[in-house]
């Protein structure tokens, strides 16, 4: 009997619901039913002037409700504070929404809201395509205005009081889905608004951190320049010490192989710190021919420090036949310091390895370097992002987001290019084409 039932209401519900996809009527509409809808709005033909039909009291509230919705809150809070206020008009109805975001949004969750009487239960059964409430006899879906995902707002019940034309509930629901609609519409702009000031504030704050490093730059350029000095002393009296000990006939060879370490300590300081000032220098403007396999040997002197604390070998699979690049030594320095430093960033808990591969394409005339490890990867979801200024997965602790970037920004400077291939927990592989060196004919 009751599967007779629910079949003998399915023809009324396609009616609803056909009709529901119409213009809500205006409230402007005048008492003897000639009124004129607002401006923009056009009446449904099935009820296009219904006065006196929904009490006042109920349509006190639904504004009330419409003026105080959480639209800071989000989309989601709008839908479930609609529903809220018609459970609370119709407390011996079944109410309910099917939102589904805009698109853009970037949300793709689709959400149910629904509130039943007190005492009522959902019943379990065959699920319908545009029915929430499917174990009640009469369902009236009305569709959101302004949505173009299709989201709707739903009364049912066992009586077809929610089906039947000039039924106060059908009209009140009808009028909450063009209060949905809008506030939805003002939910979305604000949320937009919010999005954009907090860029502003990332943005000024990263601003800010750049800044300091820029300045922190300088400063220990200074540092290491004050530093060569004293170098240079201890690279000399070590010399002379050595020199005097072999003389003597080396009667302690401990104390010269000592010396000699102090010579050759000193020395890898002195070159290290000369090679960073040179890098920290403005670069000229001016491209020539560059050795390739010299640029990476200093980008990872540089970066000794790092790749050692993460525990990172490092692999040298350098072409025989690549020589010279075209461009600027110092940007390309920076190159591969952002690329190793990275690396080391992303190594994994043991036997991280960076290697990185030379090669050249004598008929393009182009030089190929892969810097590649096996750390943990980039999320498909950031791959097409991470040479965006300012992009950065690491957290505060790993600086700015401009590494990237400014490496990408440099690269097609040497009219080269660059791209990245990753996937999460099992590494990442930059590629990068440079113009080889030509002598001027």
């Amino acid at each position: 009997m009751r599967k007779a039932r629910v079949q003998r209401t399915t023809g009324v519900h396609a009616a609803r619901t056909d009709r529901s996809s119409q213009t809500v009527p205006s409230e402007g509409a005048s008492s003897d039913g000639r009124g004129e809808a607002l401006a923009g709005e056009t009446p449904s033909a099935a009820h296009a002037r219904v006065p006196g039909i929904v009490p006042a009291a109920w349509l006190d509230r639904l504004l009330v409700a419409a003026v105080e919705l959480p639209l800071v809150s989000g989309e989601r809070a709008v839908v479930e504070g609609i529903v809220e206020v018609l459970a609370a008009i119709l407390p011996d109805h079944a109410v309910g929404a099917c939102f589904a975001p805009e698109p853009g949004t970037g949300r793709r969750d689709r959400l149910v809201v629904k509130r039943l009487p007190a005492g009522m239960a959902e019943v379990p059964g065959t699920m319908h395509p545009t029915r929430i409430f499917s174990w009640l006899a009469h369902e009236h879906v009305a569709g959101v205005v302004e949505s173009t995902t299709g989201s709707t707002l739903h009364v049912g019940s066992d009586d077809d009081v929610v089906t039947r034309d000039g039924s106060p509930a059908l009209h009140l629901v009808d009028r909450a889905a063009v209060v949905l609609g809008r506030s939805l519409q003002h939910a979305r702009r604000l949320a937009e608004v919010a999005g954009m000031s907090r860029d502003t504030r990332a943005l000024e704050e990263r601003m800010i951190q750049a800044d300091k490093l820029a300045t922190f730059g300088q400063i220990a350029a200074g540092v290491v320049h004050e530093l060569n000095n004293p170098l240079t002393s201890i690279v000399a009296y070590s010399d002379y010490l050595i020199r005097q000990a072999i003389a003597r006939g080396g009667q302690e060879p401990d104390d010269v192989e000592r010396l000699r370490r102090i010579s050759e300590s000193a020395n890898r300081m002195l070159r290290f710190t000369r090679d960073l000032v040179h890098y920290a220098r403005p670069s000229g403007g001016q491209s020539g021919p560059v050795v390739l396999h010299g640029v990476v040997d200093q980008a990872l002197a540089f970066c000794e420090h790092v790749l050692a604390a993460a525990a990172m070998r490092v692999e040298r699979r350098f072409g025989a036949d690549v020589l010279a690049v075209r461009g600027i030594g110092e940007q390309l320095v920076q190159v591969f310091v952002n690329l190793f430093t990275n690396a080391s960033q992303a190594a994994p808990a043991r036997d991280g390895c960076v290697v990185v591969t030379t090669s050249i394409d004598a008929g393009d005339r182009r030089v190929r370097v892969v810097v590649e490890d096996n750390g943990t990867g980039i999320a498909p979801e950031h791959l097409g992002q991470v040479f965006l200024p300012f992009f950065t997965t690491k957290g505060d602790r790993h600086g700015t987001g401009l590494g990237l970037s400014i490496v990408k920004s440099i690269v097609e400077g040497h009219e080269g290019e660059i791209r990245v291939e990753s996937e999460a927990g099992c590494g990442t592989r930059f590629v990068l084409e440079l113009p080889s060196w030509q002598r001027p004919t």
